[in-house]
């Protein structure tokens, strides 16, 4: 009888030890998927991911932290309360984990080195007796976890700057443009003054620099043209 409950024991103790490998090993799949997210809501969306997988909580939120100030509540699903309601809840959060006010469930603080990031909540897991085993697993990922936000927040700083650059250089481009419309070697045509553009169209000087500058035109006649082609006229009144 004794070898009995001996083996008994010992075949629970493979089956318990096995169940930790297959967490182990899922955690470390989706941790690699985490790693390859190159926005913060990706991170962050793929962490939860893998906590719903692991856990099958029936609570499951993540509050990002800037400049420790929570900032954007994620969720997989919609949320089980109020999205301020949870920032509030969570504000002074500031310790390694805490369990939920149901006990059937944690806080994990996720952080860089000394940074922290957000936090993260699971409540109600599907098997709360397991809820230590639960929170060492969280904990041994934590690290992971913030490392692939802080990657992500980096990416996503380098993509901004790129944009804002980009955008930069395409205004100076499109301003270098508009100043360079009308400088260079400009063929025009000594009697009729007609101008001959890159094709070599005759255009109106005033349609050729309207079309190569932002000027606009209005007409009117100088004194001299006034005087002969309008002599029975006083356009100008003399001074």
């Amino acid at each position: 009888m004794p070898e009995t409950n001996s083996t008994a024991l010992l075949e629970k103790e493979i089956q318990s030890a096995q169940k930790k490998l297959s967490e182990y090993a899922m955690a470390f799949d989706l941790l690699t998927r985490i790693a390859h997210s190159f926005t913060e809501q990706e991170a962050i969306e793929s962490i939860l991911a893998v906590f719903d997988q692991l856990f099958s909580p029936r609570t499951l939120v993540f509050v990002s932290l800037s400049h420790n100030q929570p900032d954007k509540v994620y969720a997989l699903s919609p949320l089980p309360e109020d999205g301020q309601a949870i920032k509030d809840r969570l504000h002074s959060f500031t310790q390694e984990y805490a369990w939920t006010a149901s006990k059937q469930g944690f806080q994990v603080m996720i952080r860089y080195k000394d940074k922290d990031l957000g936090v993260l909540e699971v409540d109600h897991v599907k098997f709360p007796q397991e809820k230590e085993r639960y929170l060492n697993l969280t904990l041994s990922m934590a690290g992971v976890c913030g490392l692939a936000m802080e990657n992500a927040r980096r990416y996503q700083k380098i993509k901004d700057t790129q944009n804002k650059l980009r955008n930069e250089k395409e205004k100076l481009e499109a301003a270098l443009a508009e100043v360079k419309k009308l400088s260079g070697l400009i063929p025009i045509c000594s009697h009729c003054k007609k101008v001959r553009d890159d094709t070599g169209y005759w255009s109106q000087v005033e349609a050729y620099i309207q079309e190569h500058s932002e000027a606009k035109f209005s007409h009117g006649i100088c004194r001299e043209c006034a005087e002969k082609y309008y002599p029975g006229y006083n356009l100008y009144e003399d001074e």
